[in-house]
């Protein structure tokens, strides 16, 4: 069955909102490189990329249903990838800060910058 352009149209836009949010990560990975040096710049972008890489992972699985008929599908993906998005996104932070040379704070910065960035795509 052909996908219906409507529901193309929503994959992109989600999609599009994604990309949106990495390219905040990546301009405030870049900021925190020219003021305060290499080891900001990656915490940065490893915090923020931390929450942006779930948040792709969740546009991925969850916006394969966007058809009317497909309702119920759409809200179980949904609410279950809004919770592995959490789970894993926090997972993944405490992994970065635990085995990678980061500071705490830029890792914090860039995690708190993938979800504001995201909101102000949207």
């Amino acid at each position: 069955m052909a996908a219906n352009p409507l529901n193309k149209q929503v994959q992109q836009e989600a999609y599009r909102l994604v990309l949106g949010q990495l390219a905040g990560v990546l301009l405030l990975a870049l900021i925190g490189l020219l003021l305060n040096g290499q080891q900001s710049g990656f915490s940065i972008l490893a915090g923020g990329l931390a929450y942006g890489l779930m948040n792709l992972i969740f546009v991925w699985v969850v916006f394969r249903f966007v058809g009317a008929q497909q309702m119920i599908q759409f809200m179980m993906a949904f609410f279950a990838g809004e919770m592995f998005k959490l789970v894993f996104s926090a997972i993944l932070f405490l992994v970065i800060v635990k085995y990678l040379p980061v500071s705490l704070l830029s890792t914090l910065v860039g995690f708190i910058g993938a979800i504001v960035s995201f909101w102000i795509i949207c």
